[in-house]
């Protein structure tokens, strides 16, 4: 019986609708796992990356210290 040795990697889109203001959603960000051997790693990576706002962004895109404000009614 042969080891397991795949990678994984998950790859996010983070989009924002605002009632009222948008009529579609919006990117606001973006970012991956990185590549992990076990797939509970790689969700551990992206639920660290998000819960701390850490994701990437591009030209036009709110910073992700913004975003944690306005849910945090800041």
């Amino acid at each position: 019986m042969s080891a397991d040795l795949s990678e994984y990697r998950i790859e996010f889109v983070i989009q924002r609708q605002r009632p009222g203001k948008d009529d579609d959603f919006t990117e606001i960000g973006f970012g991956s796992s990185g590549s992990w051997s076990d797939l509970r790693a790689a969700v551990y990576a992206i639920s660290s990356v998000i819960d701390n706002y850490e994701w990437e962004t591009e030209r036009g895109q709110p910073d992700p210290e913004d975003i944690r404000a306005e849910l945090e009614g800041s």
